[in-house]
């Protein structure tokens, strides 16, 4: 137990190092562009977002409705349960870029 603790908190802290530099490389991208280009990157951000949020609704509706239907041809409770890891990825990504392209408009003074 102790070895998987040890194994799991070496792994995380390596992944933090590791990412450190990408994120800074990201906000760097983002504070050499324009107004307009920042304007046209949030707007492009916030429309992928709203899809994928559209997306996981759409995907709980029809597993939630696939599984009335099974509940009520088998006559027991089978709820179904819908994998959202990789949309939830995805939007962790772009709020992280929502927060880049924010703190570039704010320091290029486009806000």
């Amino acid at each position: 137990m102790n070895f998987n603790l040890s194994f799991a908190l070496a792994s995380g802290v390596l992944a933090f190092i590791l990412s450190s530099p990408a994120s800074a490389g990201d906000f760097d991208y983002f504070k050499n562009q324009s107004c307009a280009e920042l304007s046209k990157e949030m707007d492009a951000l916030r429309k992928a977002e709203t899809a994928i949020n559209d997306s996981k609704k759409k995907a709980e509706k029809s597993a939630n409705t696939q599984a009335v239907v099974t509940t009520l041809l088998v006559g027991w409770p089978f709820w179904g349960n819908v994998d959202h890891g990789d949309a939830n990825n995805q939007l962790a990504e772009i709020r992280d870029d929502i927060k880049y392209v924010t703190r570039a408009q704010k320091t290029n003074k486009c806000i």
